[in-house]
């Protein structure tokens, strides 16, 4: 098993990222190295699957987006979180055409935006917190008042 592929193995199975499932923030769906296929739960109960890239982990960031299981690919992008502030800015469809999330702890979406550094540095790849820092912005995202609960959208 190559290092980054051990490393990801055991942030998997720590207390950070099984707390996470224990609370219902997230569930571990998959793992076909280098892909890592969570579900991260939003405030209305649905369930978005991001599927990760986590080639290079944990020094470099992993890239995600959300993911349709059923059809092995990207998400119809009707189908994405929708609301409004961070959330359209975060998880937008017109970003790399959907393949990652434009979040500063995102390894594709971190380039060419050195300023988030400084703008949030908190939500820069921090390798030391590891896979949760990711779902936990997802997550934070989808339980914020941005996020527009399926029954709104459905009104």
């Amino acid at each position: 098993m190559a290092l980054d592929e051990d490393a990801l193995n055991i942030d998997i199975m720590a207390p950070r990222f099984r707390s996470g499932e224990d609370r219902g923030r997230w569930r571990l769906k998959d793992f076909k190295w280098p892909y890592l296929f969570v579900t991260v739960f939003a405030r209305d109960g649905l369930g978005f699957t991001l599927r990760l890239n986590c080639a290079g982990y944990p020094v470099d960031p992993p890239t995600g987006t959300f993911w349709d299981c059923e059809n092995d690919g990207v998400l119809a992008f009707p189908s994405w979180p929708k609301g409004s502030g961070r959330v359209t800015a975060s998880l937008r469809t017109d970003w790399q055409n959907g393949a990652a999330l434009y979040i500063p702890c995102d390894r594709v979406s971190i380039h060419g935006h050195d300023n988030w550094r400084s703008v949030y540095p908190s939500m820069i790849w921090n390798p030391k917190r590891g896979i949760t820092q990711y779902l936990e912005i997802v997550h934070d995202l989808l339980h914020s008042r941005d996020y527009a609960c399926a029954e709104t959208t459905n009104s």
